[in-house]
């Protein structure tokens, strides 16, 4: 029996999946305001009231300790250092809260994770419903003013990560027989094209970290067969490599602005350097508690006598952190990174003890979590609880715990 199929709370089944419904319709459509329209604070509007109504209608079993303690050390961040105002670290800590109750573990009872392992579902589908219509754009090649590669999303960086969760789906989906294996196949082949499109190289190297993985998860019983695997997947990127290296122009133009003038060196992390040296640096004066929750100041560059950063003027309130990673070593400090590492830890440990019952099941949200692991040493999503990939980061360790919970009945 499917993870998704199980749960003794029939009674519920339709008001669950209703509100996971409207709640991943509202998550996805900021992905394609720019086709669609904003919703703006009716977005937090709808994840309010969606937390008041499954709230209301779960008998709570626990609360996460582990989340308990991000919580802490994220209000300590701010207690503790002078954040400048146009940052609203209470406001946006606010919003943190709103969206990982819903998303993450830290409400756990028989409604909530039927609640997260539909709406992980349903926003997963839809992301593949995005590349359904991008087809149009892909097949003409459409581009924005500026000459990026968008589909049917906002943006390329949006619809790079939506490209490589909907990969990694369709090879669950594949292996699950969910639906024609020649419809698969068309739907992978877009989706591939549009991830190079889109040009984001953390995003592609994500997708291929993941799909190593979840083969490996697969077979790690039988290396024949992962190793055949390997090979076959090889030699079919090989054999179709003409068909789809035209779609590499964009990576290829990011990987020619990288090259170093003097040492000819390519560097992969060249637009983040700078940000990650930042959030070093930051780290290096606040190590236990960090510089403050969502405070990350823009650098502009480094003074080459002195070594320090150098800084905009003025405090404009805009995030980008560079890195989910330093992001929160430098915001949090190492108490709130420790909160995160083993909450992450944990996760992978309940998906490989998953593995005996449902072994498919969690090869796929494990090598979800390995995608969001590599695309987080470049993104800073973790903490922005406005964007749909921070929703995404958090529902994927949320459906983990639900799936655990149901599997052994916790």
């Amino acid at each position: 029996m499917s993870v998704e199929q199980k749960g003794d709370i029939r009674q519920a089944w339709h008001r669950i999946s209703f509100i996971a419904a409207f709640v991943a319709l509202a998550v996805v459509n900021g992905v394609v305001t720019q086709k669609t329209f904003s919703l703006g604070n009716l977005y937090y509007a709808i994840l309010i009231i969606a937390l008041l109504l499954t709230f209301f209608q779960s008998a709570i079993k626990r609360l996460s300790v582990n989340m308990s303690f991000i919580y802490m050390c994220c209000m300590l961040s701010i207690l503790v250092n002078d954040i400048p105002a146009a940052y609203q670290p209470w406001r946006r800590f606010a919003l943190f809260v709103i969206v990982t109750v819903i998303a993450s573990p830290f409400i756990q009872s028989a409604f909530y994770d039927k609640f997260r392992i539909d709406l992980f579902k349903y926003i997963h589908n839809l992301m593949l419903l995005l590349i359904i219509l991008s087809i149009p754009a892909i097949i003409f090649n459409e581009r924005d003013t500026a000459g990026m590669f968008t589909g049917f999303t906002n943006h390329s960086m949006l619809l790079a990560p939506v490209s490589a969760v909907t990969l990694i789906t369709l090879l669950y989906y594949l292996y699950a027989n969910t639906f024609n294996r020649v419809v698969i196949f068309a739907l992978m082949a877009f989706a591939f094209i549009a991830l190079l499109l889109a040009a984001s190289r953390i995003s592609l190297a994500g997708f291929v970290a993941a799909a190593i993985f979840f083969f490996y998860r697969i077979n790690r019983h039988n290396m024949r067969a992962f190793a055949k695997t390997g090979v076959s997947i090889f030699a079919l990127f090989i054999l179709t490599f003409p068909l789809w290296n035209g779609y590499m122009v964009g990576i290829e133009k990011k990987n020619e602005a990288a090259i170093d003038a003097e040492t000819g060196e390519i560097s992969l992390a060249s637009s983040r350097e700078i940000m990650w040296a930042q959030r070093i640096e930051e780290f290096k004066s606040s190590p236990m508690v960090g510089i403050g929750f969502c405070y990350a100041p823009y650098a502009t560059g480094m003074d080459e006598f002195s070594g320090k950063m150098q800084y905009t003027e003025t405090d404009t309130g805009n995030i980008e952190p560079g890195s989910s990673w330093l992001g929160t070593l430098s915001m949090t400090g190492l108490l709130g990174f420790a909160g995160i590492i083993i909450l992450w830890a944990n996760s992978f440990r309940m998906c490989f003890k998953m593995e005996k019952k449902e072994r498919l099941y969690a090869a796929y949200l494990s090598s979800m979590m390995v995608f969001w692991s590599v695309h987080m040493v470049a993104e800073g999503e973790i903490f922005s609880a406005g964007g749909v990939l921070c929703f995404m980061v958090w529902l994927g360790i949320g459906t983990v715990q639900a799936a655990y919970n149901i599997l052994y009945n916790r």
